[in-house]
């Protein structure tokens, strides 16, 4: 009797349990615009403190099962819109609901883990963000990093070049690294994907040096950037720790477009265009006193008569106009087709990019093929796949430093007066250039300097929900891809150039084959469950990172005419092979609670190997935590009208930088020893004692909403230290070799970030958004290690850097001596800005029509000007032979600061205000396409735009942002004849159907 009652007992409750768990009622309703009415398709519809959740229909319509037959709460959100939450009963099941568009982004959704997100409204980092709209929405951009320009408070976006296809140096929170570049970490749709600046031989061939002055293009200039849907910038070790040892300098994260459910779409989209540069300088004129005065007396006969010849003839030739002011045709012709149904999703899509040089027989082309489908294989799998094939096609010409090779045209210009002519004969041939080594008309038209990209990107993602109740889940992603490059690269100087010809073997062509194979594959646990009122989100997961790099480049010089073939050569030699293979492992846990939206923490470590460390299997930690108060959530928190958010926030995080390859070992070098092969040992031993250089992060913050969250406030005030920089330590000559590397060095940046945002005007036939952004970063070498010492530029005369304790590397030093300066010499400047701010406008108005424009403002940061040291040295710098002064001497022989012969005439402020995006849009009212075309056409949408509409700057130079030494951490602000930023004006035309 007593097991009947049992029995009886059990089975009542589990009947109770099953039925109060069948228990549910049923929610329709329908999500719309609040501003313009239009339904709002995909908008999320979840059951709070549930895994329950739908989503809107083609109408903006849902519906939704409700668990139990109690109250509930609807989180309503759509990308873009504030989300709402509707209360919801068994008696109040349909609901109507509006939202309003969100000009603070406080909804968006932000990457915190390798397999999580959180909205911005709950984030405890500083994490920019920029929109896809936002990153090509206005103009068209050559380069996915080009278009962050003035777009994330905390990044100094540098162009190292004009050349087509790009070339930018960004670096986030200053600099964190005293070696090589300081450049992000870059992540596409879950791909550690090759940004490197790779070598081209340029430099090798015109003598410039070494490879970092070749003018490259990193090659995010590969990326079409109208694919991408969102781009998330990780600025420092705080936000970025769950990535270890790759972070140091910071993360970005790019995610591109996807599908979604309902009919296949097509979009056309074309844009035409043109360039010319943003700015010239002009040269200086000549007379014949100045003639007189600027040639030795030996000389001026026959420049004297060269001059009279040219006034005779009339044939005066500014070079500047005629290598520099040429008019460039720019396309990009695009093709998208999207849609799909509740399994599968897809976007798919074409871009052909061409753009043609400023200077004669230079551009850049990009072939662009992407497919991104995901398909619900059962309730439990989901897969992702996106597959990005693209091959470029960039001439960059022949710009920049040269060592007397004269392959460079603002090298050579700046010695050649403008009263001898230079360009081609009628038969042919090309004058001898009697003022410098080369004819830079017979470079531009006969040299090569090309590169060839062929790069496949493939990533994927798999979804299995394990379990999933009420109100928790546990998935588990795997996910992973592979960057496959291949660059072919050809740098050839004719035969018959002037400066080839005085060789022993004329005629110099290397060709460059490099290949990187980078493949990364992790596996992530995620249970997300409640803990009373507060929600825990769990990961633990597994990383594998492999990177392959292969280079061949292959020398000949005393060519065959009109060959560039290597067999042809008289002399053929290995320029450069190099092989890498690098292999790195991690661990990673991360716990995430959330307190109904007012208490958000999260705690995570990573533990990370490499084979570049010294010890290849220790693991270093890289600890993280982080914890935000949504005052404004709670119920004691009246005033919601006025002030409708404040959020304070905190965060510490711990990254690393990798060691360079090779650092760990003591290389050989081939050497014939009495005429048989050999290897002798480098004057540089390994380290096998080597570690990463580490990097901790305090982040302060707070983030605010006004006025109905109409007004965004976003402040945040960091300080970063850098410790184990790797530099060389100088060893005893007793030991019988140089040095070796050691991690000695320690920086600190500390720095404050603003961004107000928000919407001004909200009319129905009016509406102004606007997005300010103010940072600053300071920079202290708190530690050395190793004795005081000067490096980067081109030495103390024309101005270098100075390493020492307790100052910013990027101080500029040079003539004359100071003793009581560490490194014994005058500081003349400091390369890193005071300041930067930025704005964005944008207006919708007469509902129709779209007007934006972004300004940027640089205060402080000087250049090396040496392009201003050349041209003074050749007579040709604008106002040269002006005295302002009025002691005698002209401009181009004494410019301040007296006593007028130091390095402190070519370090000049950088200051500037640019106009960057400029963009006029109308489109065509849906109900006169509907006249037109019926159903068959959704949108018309056609435009202008500019790129690099204005400049305004006291600096002596075609672009205060520039580098010969590409994206250098230190020194990548030396200005030596670059080729000329353009100023980009575009037509464009998009059909949706």
């Amino acid at each position: 009797m007593k097991k009947f009652y049992k029995f009886s007992t059990t089975l009542l409750l589990l009947l109770l349990t099953v039925g109060w768990s069948w228990a549910q009622y049923s929610v329709t309703g329908t999500v719309t615009d609040e501003r313009t009415g239009e339904p709002l398709i995909g908008a999320t519809i979840l059951v709070r403190n549930t895994t329950t959740g739908a989503v809107t229909d083609l109408d903006g319509r849902f519906s939704i099962n409700v668990p139990g037959n109690q109250e509930a709460v609807l989180v309503i959100s759509s990308l873009g819109y504030l989300s709402k939450n509707v209360n919801v009963s068994p008696s109040l099941n349909t609901v109507n609901v509006q939202l309003q568009q969100d000009a603070t982004n406080l909804e968006e959704v932000i990457v915190t883990g390798l397999a999580s997100s959180v909205k911005r409204s709950n984030l405890a980092n500083a994490v920019s963000s920029v929109s896809g709209k936002d990153l090509v929405g206005t103009t068209t951009i050559q380069t996915t990093d080009g278009a962050l320009y003035g777009k994330i408070a905390g990044a100094t976006i540098r162009s190292n070049s004009g050349a087509p296809g790009g070339g930018f140096s960004i670096q986030l929170r200053g600099i964190s690294t005293l070696s090589g570049a300081s450049q992000p970490l870059i992540i596409l749709d879950g791909v550690y994907i090759n940004n490197s600046f790779q070598r081209t031989g340029r430099a090798s061939v015109t003598g410039a040096g070494a490879s970092n002055q070749d003018d490259g293009a990193n090659r995010l200039a590969d990326l079409n950037p109208n694919d991408i849907e969102s781009i998330e910038v990780l600025k420092g070790p705080s936000a970025a720790a769950i990535y270890g040892t790759r972070a140091n300098a910071g993360v970005i994260i790019i995610t591109t477009k996807r599908g979604s459910e309902g009919k296949t779409k097509v979009s056309l989209s074309q844009d035409i265009g043109f360039a010319k540069p943003l700015k010239l300088l002009g040269v200086d004129d000549w007379s014949e006193e100045k003639i007189n005065f600027f040639f030795p007396e030996a000389r001026r006969p026959i420049e004297l008569e060269r001059f009279r010849a040219a006034q005779s003839t009339n044939t005066f030739i500014d070079y500047e106009d005629y290598f520099y002011n040429n008019t460039a045709t720019l396309s990009n012709s695009r093709i998208t087709v999207t849609g799909g149904n509740d399994k599968t999703k897809f976007y798919v899509s074409g871009n052909i990019a061409s753009e043609d040089g400023t200077i004669r027989n230079t551009g850049f082309e990009r072939y662009s093929v992407r497919a991104n489908i995901d398909h619900k294989i059962s309730n439990v799998f989901k897969l992702g796949v996106s597959s990005n094939y693209i091959r470029s096609n960039s001439d960059r010409g022949f710009t920049g430093n040269q060592n007397n090779s004269g392959a460079s045209i603002g090298y050579n210009i700046s010695y050649v007066p403008n009263y001898y002519d230079l360009r081609r004969n009628a038969d042919g041939t090309y004058p001898v250039n009697p003022y410098f080594s080369e004819n830079p008309v017979a470079v531009t038209d006969n040299a090569i300097n090309n590169s060839t990209v062929n790069r496949f990107v493939q990533s994927f993602t798999l979804d299995a929900d394990i379990y999933k109740s009420t109100n928790s889940f546990l998935k588990f992603q795997l996910a992973g891809g592979l960057d496959f490059l291949q660059n072919t690269s050809l740098v050839y100087l004719p035969e018959f150039l002037q400066f080839q010809r005085a060789q022993a073997n004329p005629g110099d062509v290397l060709w460059g084959k490099q290949e990187s194979f980078n493949t990364n594959i992790q596996g992530v646990l995620v249970y997300n469950w409640n803990l009373g009122k507060v929600n825990m989100n769990s990961q633990a997961g597994l990383v594998r990172l492999d990177f392959k790099n292969d280079a061949l480049f292959n020398r000949g010089r005393g060519l065959a005419p009109g060959q560039t073939n290597i067999q042809q050569a008289t002399v053929q030699q290995i320029d450069q092979q190099f092989f890498s293979e690098i292999q790195e492992a991690g661990v990673f846990l991360q716990q995430e609670a959330n307190y109904e939206d007012k208490i958000i923490g999260t705690v995570g470590i990573r533990w990370d190997k490499s084979t570049l460390n010294g010890d290849p299997n220790k693991f270093f930690a890289f600890p993280r935590a982080s914890l935000a108060v949504n005052l404004a959530n709670f119920d004691f928190w009246t005033n919601k009208s006025t002030v409708s958010a404040l959020k304070p926030r905190i965060a510490y995080g711990e990254t690393a930088g990798p060691v360079a390859f090779g650092q760990t070992f003591t290389p050989l070098g081939g050497a014939n020893i009495g005429g048989l092969l050999g290897s002798v040992v480098s004057a540089q031993i390994g380290n096998t004692q080597i570690i990463p250089e580490s990097a901790t992060e305090l982040e302060f913050g707070v983030d605010a909403g006004f006025f109905n969250n109409r007004l965004g406030l976003e402040a945040t005030y960091y300080i970063k230290n850098t410790q184990n920089n790797i530099q060389n330590l100088n060893l005893s000559p007793s030991t019988g070799v140089t040095s070796t590397p050691s991690n000695e060095a320690e920086l600190q940046n500390k720095g404050v970030e603003l961004a107000l945002f928000g919407t001004v005007v909200d009319k129905p036939n009016f509406r102004w958004t606007s997005r300010v952004l103010y940072w600053h970063n300071r920079l202290n070498m708190t530690r050395l290690g190793i004795p005081t010492y000067l490096a980067g530029g081109f030495g103390s005369a024309l101005g270098t850097f100075l390493y020492a304790q307790g100052y910013s590397p990027t101080t500029i030093v040079g003539t004359p001596a100071d003793p009581n300066i560490p490194g014994g010499f005058t500081i003349w400047g400091n390369a890193q800005p005071k300041f930067n701010m930025s704005m964005v406008n944008n207006f919708t108005f007469a509902r129709n029509f779209e007007f934006s424009f972004l300004m940027e403002y640089r205060k402080g940061g000087d250049n090396i000007n040496l392009s201003t040291f050349l041209t003074d040295s050749g007579g040709t710098t604008k106002g040269w032979f002006d005295d302002d002064d009025g002691d005698g001497v002209p401009n181009g022989r004494q410019r301040p600061p007296a006593p007028f012969n130091n390095a402190g005439r070519w370090v000049q402020d950088a200051t500037f205000l640019k106009i960057r995006e400029i963009g006029l849009y109308y489109n065509v009212p849906k109900a006169s396409l509907t006249q037109m075309f019926g159903n068959s056409v959704e949108n018309v949408r056609i435009g202008t735009s500019v790129n690099n509409a204005f400049l305004f700057t006291n600096y002596y130079g075609y672009d205060p942002e520039t580098s010969t030494f590409g994206a250098q951490a230190v020194a990548n602000n030396v200005d030596i004849t670059p080729y000329p930023t353009p100023r980009r004006i575009f037509f464009h035309l998009t059909i949706d159907f």
